[in-house]
């Protein structure tokens, strides 16, 4: 590893070193191998890769299609994209679980007990999410990694929402979802060979980089990962550009 052999040899501090791309969907990368060095790092200027709403969002549905139990999860996605599902159902849903000692799960598939909450429209909705995450567990059973990340990608309506925004952030949010998929296939073709490559497997890698996330490190010496244009005025005394290719 270049950073680390230059900082011992040259007794540097991490601080001096900065890795510049163009666009933030490339720091997926960077972020991977330094935590797989133990490179403390800071993304400057944006958000950890892993903490960027779109990838929270595609990984909840990643969650609960592999732990339907997982609540937390479940509340990010039952509503996204937009099905109707309101505020008040989930709170009526998270009520009557509670009182039941039940997950949301549970609750979502009581049957007869869920008709006496709701009406015939909000079931309907929930049904037909419920009914979603069902289909997903049984691909999953027969899919590898990267073939059911991109169906529930691209059937839960996730792609296409972020295809359909043509803003500055829109672009960006479609870019970082690229890039998590390209991930995903990274994995699922560096795996072969090895013990069957599942959406299971891949949640329990990617749980290292989302765990380290919420970590309080004070640790001030890091490796500084930006943008090129969020790098203006600033020194560095080692220097790595990626991305230095036609169309990129």
């Amino acid at each position: 590893n270049i950073i680390k052999d230059t900082a011992i040899r040259e007794k540097l501090a991490y601080r001096d070193f900065a890795i510049l791309y163009r666009t933030n969907a490339q720091s997926r990368i960077f972020e991977e191998f330094m935590r797989k060095m133990n490179i403390p790092y800071r993304v400057y200027g944006g958000i950890s890769f892993f903490q960027r709403k779109e990838i929270k969002d595609i990984l909840a549905y990643f969650k609960v299609v592999v732990n339907p139990d997982d609540d937390e999860s479940l509340k990010r996605i039952i509503n996204y994209p937009l099905r109707g599902i309101g505020k008040t159902t989930v709170t009526k849903i998270e009520s009557l679980a509670l009182h039941n000692d039940l997950s949301l799960w549970q609750v979502l598939n009581s049957g007869p007990a869920l008709k006496q909450h709701f009406n015939s429209g909000t079931l309907k909705k929930l049904f037909g999410f419920v009914q979603m995450i069902r289909e997903f567990r049984e691909k999953m059973e027969e899919m590898e990694a990267f073939d059911i990340a991109y169906t529930i990608a691209s059937s839960t309506g996730i792609m296409k929402e972020l295809v359909a925004d043509k803003s500055p952030e829109g672009i960006s949010r479609y870019e970082n979802l690229e890039e998590l998929l390209n991930g995903i296939r990274d994995f699922t073709e560096s795996s072969e060979g090895e013990e069957e490559v599942t959406l299971s497997s891949y949640l329990q890698t990617v749980s290292l980089y989302t765990d380290a996330d919420t970590k309080d490190d004070e640790n001030k010496d890091h490796v500084t990962i930006m943008t090129v244009h969020s790098a203006k005025g600033l020194e560095f005394r080692y220097v790595f550009v990626a991305g230095m290719e036609e169309d990129l």
